[in-house]
């Protein structure tokens, strides 16, 4: 088929698009079908022949939902655009549904085309991780406390050091599984939570940050650099980010941490500096260099995850560097603008879905 005409190129774009799409005219404050695409008739079970010149709602929208379709209708004679998650009666029983009402006017009337994007499987996937989560974070942090209260009643009890030890072994990983359930938490979040990036004083917050890491670890040297203020646009999770990454610097790294901030061309680097040995490849390349995952190492493979999906949903980009025995971790962030609208994301990495790499 060859499209020559920009109507023709309509038409096979409405033909061919794989989510349902039905055009309607409002008719006494009715959604008339005039016509459907072929995955409209898939989806719902209707053909465009038995739904043309009837009225959608009556078809698709199930009980209980009328006024929440009404008012979309409302929308739609006001030549307003919608955009909401539904649920929609189809031919495998109710479905959820991203929809988005797109109205125009002709011939002095009012039309409007209905797009229907199926997100049943993935919300059923979100519901389905968000109970997983919880029941382990559950039984886990349960477990732990049992485990860490008999491991310190041993050492208690005991002369042997030996038995001291090995005691004391006990308690120390199952503090360290207790992190993991508290950074599981923050993951679930990040992927599940509403994600609104907006400005962040993100001097403010390194220094903030680097404040409570010389607190927790007293015996590494922390040095921050930043300006008095730097305004990025960022999610809220920015702080988690970057407490976890700090946190890895300290821990895994060697005698002295350095944080910076620099604005640079039109963005914003955020520079995590430690002298450790290095972050080990089989954490450090599917993190930075998107290879395959083996094995991770708790402390910086959940951390170094949270950074890089924090930094991404942000609309900026994660670096890493190892030069002259230091080890380099760089978010490049945006600028929040003086007019208070964003520049435009770093393309090649913000559109990467922190589900792309569970």
């Amino acid at each position: 088929m060859t499209a020559t005409t920009p109507e023709d190129r309509f038409g096979h774009l409405f033909t061919l698009i794989g989510d349902p799409v039905v055009e309607i005219e409002l008719v006494d404050d009715q959604p008339i079908v005039r016509t459907v695409n072929p995955a409209f008739e898939t989806v719902f079970g209707y053909d465009r022949d038995r739904l043309r010149g009837e009225s959608l709602n009556d078809f698709i929208v199930p009980e209980g939902r009328v006024e929440e379709a009404t008012r979309f209708d409302r929308r739609t004679a006001a030549n307003k655009p919608n955009t909401e998650l539904v649920t929609r009666v189809t031919a495998q029983g109710p479905r959820e549904f991203l929809y988005r009402g797109i109205p125009y006017e002709r011939d002095g009337g009012q039309y409007a085309f209905a797009i229907y994007t199926d997100l049943s499987d993935q919300r059923r996937y979100e519901r389905h991780i968000q109970v997983v989560h919880r029941l382990l974070r559950h039984d886990l942090r349960t477990d732990l406390q049992v485990i860490m209260g008999t491991a310190t009643e041993i050492a208690g009890r005991t002369t042997d050091e030996e038995t001291v030890t090995l005691a004391e072994t006990i308690v120390d990983r199952a503090e360290r599984l207790a992190s993991v359930g508290e950074e599981a938490r923050t993951v679930e979040r990040l992927l599940l939570d509403e994600h609104d990036p907006g400005p962040i004083d993100v001097a403010e917050l390194c220094r903030r940050v680097a404040g409570t890491l010389a607190h927790t670890y007293p015996d590494t040297t922390v040095q921050v650099s930043t300006p008095d203020t730097q305004s990025v646009v960022a999610v809220p999770r920015l702080r988690a980010a970057l407490e976890a990454l700090l946190d890895n610097a300290a821990k895994h790294g060697g005698d002295s941490v350095d944080v910076s901030v620099r604005p640079s061309g039109d963005r914003v680097a955020v520079e995590v500096i430690d002298d450790g040995p290095g972050i080990p490849e089989n954490v450090r390349a599917p993190v930075f260099e998107d290879s395959a995952i083996t094995e991770l190492r708790h402390g910086r493979g959940i951390g170094l995850w949270l950074v890089r999906w924090v930094t991404e949903i942000s609309g900026g980009r994660l670096e890493y560097e190892r030069n002259d025995g230091l080890t380099v971790v760089r978010l490049w962030l945006r600028p929040a603008r003086t007019d208070g609208q964003p520049p435009a994301a770093d393309t090649d990495h913000a559109s990467v879905s922190p589900l792309d790499n569970p």
